[in-house]
């Protein structure tokens, strides 16, 4: 009875641990597909009201309207690094500098899709370990400006931009400004960072999270 017992007790940890397996492999496919099923959706949903009739076969096939705006996009940047497109962009900035609301909207927006579109110069300069939100608690943050004399001019101390995102969900978080001695800095790569980040802390590597020397 005792033999029957443990077999069953085996196969049923065996069942679960199974499933949970499937679970981690399935799931990220699934999450995959469904996110960029869902950006193509809206992409499409967008941009086909605005294709011409000439161009009507877009709209026959999923993802025709994002085809169209990538092509758009890349015309538009093509044409912006002549002399006649630099012009009106310099043009239609200083339009929208003049509206007050306007323009804040759109500096900061320009600031994101800058740093996406020069990923050399992404903003997550390094990794850092910082002591946050209470002593004796750290938070991992990444340094996105040294240069910061023009917020800290008064205070007579270089300090340094630190950003320390909110997990899962790193697009939210706090802008502190820091001594160096108030941060760490790790050995691993601004990106492995993020991971652990957005997992909650679930991705390791074998030699974890070491701080610079």
């Amino acid at each position: 009875m005792d033999s029957l017992s443990a077999r069953r007790f085996n196969f049923l940890t065996w069942l679960r641990n199974s499933f949970l397996t499937g679970v981690a492999l399935v799931l990220p496919f699934v999450v995959t597909v469904s996110i960029i099923w869902l950006f193509v959706t809206f992409i499409d949903n967008n941009v086909e009201p605005l294709v011409p009739e000439t161009l009507a076969f877009l709209k026959t096939f999923p993802g025709g309207g994002v085809l169209l705006a990538l092509v758009t996009l890349t015309l538009v940047g093509a044409l912006a690094g002549n002399l006649v497109g630099r012009w009106i962009v310099a043009t239609g900035d200083r339009v929208i500098a003049n509206l007050p609301l306007v323009r804040s909207i759109y500096g900061g927006a320009k600031q994101v899709f800058k740093q996406v579109a020069a990923p050399e110069r992404t903003s997550f300069q390094q990794a850092v370990l910082v002591e946050f939100p209470l002593p004796g608690s750290y938070a991992i943050g990444f340094i996105t400006n040294e240069n910061t004399a023009e917020i800290v001019s008064d205070i007579g101390e270089e300090l340094i931009a630190v950003y320390v995102p909110q997990a899962p969900i790193p697009t939210s978080g706090f802008l502190l400004y820091l001594p160096r001695t108030a941060f760490k800095p790790l050995s691993i790569s601004p990106d492995e960072a993020l991971k652990r980040i957005i997992s909650l802390g679930i991705i390791r590597q074998d030699e974890g999270l070491h701080t610079g020397k």
